[in-house]
């Protein structure tokens, strides 16, 4: 939702009158409905209208596991980042720079943070986090934070230029005085076990805190920049908000589960098969098993309802084969990306069967490469102007991704020593393709390794052949 003007330089203005979320404007209501049916769906309610007497449904939560799939894909492992020293003397400050990053990332597990925040933003359409500086630890705080508790404005002429930020949600009393200095609201005292609505408002200049109604904070934002990052799903071009992955796999996950539990009650019935009596008035005293002898009256007729017959349950098996192929489509993530190719394939053609799924992968590494960019300058920033750290002003960062496909580590290896050999790339940048998180200081240590060794007047250590990789 934007407000105001068209012009580059627009901006929120200060008094601008507070909104809350899913209580105002329709687009919002219409996209927490979203997210809350897509939310819904995921966790397994699939099924719509009320179940009738004596139905059978069995629910196949593929949406889940497809969306779980992707997710490893795009993160088979945790990204590293290097920090691009645009010139020679600020090579010690880029070091400094990519091993606080890499302490952080561990000390905060941003790794698994990455996977759930993937996991959500392919679920709810959009992922939102924090990051803030907690003065008492004075280390960087990166949280997770609900899409559905945010809401935002943004310049009318370039949605991806975020101007306000609004998040509200409840906080039991107790916290309060914690968060925020307080003790007291409105002149009343803060109950330990009630939960008070809390909204949160950051523009770039200001910072906002109402508590129950009563604004408890009003002053200068301390960071400069709104610490609220928004990475969506996928969006439109000319959108601000992204969509869920669910969107085109409702009806076929719903017919799936429909013809499985169909063809489930086929072969229960199957398996107690129907007596059919012809010509008889009353079927006392007739039962079906093993050993069982009917008396029946003249020109009546008895048999067993074969429900396999004529190929009909053949037919379901098609049918539910149908459904998988159009659920691999719609979701782009083949058979093979389960481990099942079916059949006998090179590793070329496995290749070009998964393709799709490197095509979605990459989609979406382009977003979070852009949440990374932005998430990692905020820490650089908040650990230069806080935590006393000089990275000499450096904020950008490049992203290191893992190899989305199974890799020949040997390869890898053989690979960046002939570009470093062909004096195409640095020996720094071969480590940190290799991913490792202090590539300055692991030259440093082979270089002091070989001092060591031609001090010692031993030969120097062999260096392998640059072969090429077969």
């Amino acid at each position: 939702m934007a407000h105001g003007g068209t012009s580059a330089g627009w901006r929120v203005p200060a008094s601008a009158p507070p909104w809350k979320p899913g209580t105002g404007q329709t687009e919002d209501r219409a996209r927490l409905a979203r997210s809350s049916e897509a939310l819904a769906f995921y966790e397994g309610s699939q099924w719509l209208g009320r179940r009738q007497r004596g139905e059978t449904r069995l629910t196949f939560n593929y949406a889940r596991a497809l969306v779980r799939k992707v997710a490893s894909y795009v993160f088979p492992a945790p990204v590293t980042f290097s920090v691009p020293a645009p010139s020679p003397d600020l090579d010690a400050a880029a070091r400094r720079a990519e091993l606080a990053l890499a302490e952080v990332a561990a000390e905060l597990d941003l790794g698994q943070l990455d996977i759930e925040l993937c996991v959500d933003a392919s679920v709810l359409g959009d992922a939102a986090l924090k990051v803030t500086w907690d003065s008492t630890t004075a280390r960087p705080v990166v949280a997770a934070v609900d899409p559905a508790t945010l809401t935002a404005w943004w310049a009318p002429d370039n949605p991806r230029w975020m101007l306000r930020v609004a998040q509200t949600y409840e906080l039991p009393g107790a916290a309060i005085p914690a968060a925020f200095g307080i003790q007291t609201v409105a002149g009343m005292s803060l109950t330990v076990e009630r939960g008070y609505e809390t909204v949160e408002e950051w523009t770039p200049d200001r910072w906002r805190v109402r508590v129950a109604g009563q604004t408890v904070r009003d002053e200068p934002n301390p960071y400069g920049w709104i610490p609220y990052l928004i990475a969506p799903n996928n969006p439109r071009p000319h959108a601000f908000w992204g969509e869920s992955d669910l969107t085109d796999l409702y009806d076929v996950c719903r017919e799936l589960n429909g013809r499985m539990s169909v063809l489930s009650k086929v072969l229960e019935l199957s398996g107690a098969p129907i007596a059919v009596l012809e010509n008889v008035d009353g079927s006392e005293g007739i039962t079906v098993g093993p050993g069982a002898k009917w008396e029946l009256p003249e020109g009546a007729k008895a048999y067993l309802l074969d429900l396999l017959g004529g190929g009909g349950v053949g037919l379901h098996v098609q049918y539910v084969d149908l459904l998988y192929r159009s659920l691999h489509d719609l979701s782009e993530t083949p058979r093979t990306a389960f481990g099942d190719a079916g059949r006998d394939l090179s590793g070329a053609a496995l290749e070009v069967e998964i393709q799709p799924l490197v095509q979605k992968v990459g989609r979406k590494r382009r977003t979070w490469e852009a949440v990374f960019r932005r998430r990692n300058a905020l820490l650089l920033d908040l650990l230069e102007r806080f935590g006393g750290l000089d990275v000499g002003g450096l904020r950008r960062t490049t992203t290191i991704w893992p190899s989305v496909l199974p890799s020949d580590a040997d390869g890898m290896i053989r690979n960046q020593a002939r570009l470093v050999a062909g004096g195409i790339h640095s020996r720094r940048t071969a480590v940190a393709a290799l991913g490792g998180n202090d590539p300055e200081g692991e030259l440093a240590r082979v270089l002091e390794e070989w001092r060591e060794i031609a001090s010692a007047g031993a030969p120097a250590p062999p260096v392998a052949p640059l072969t090429p990789s077969r």
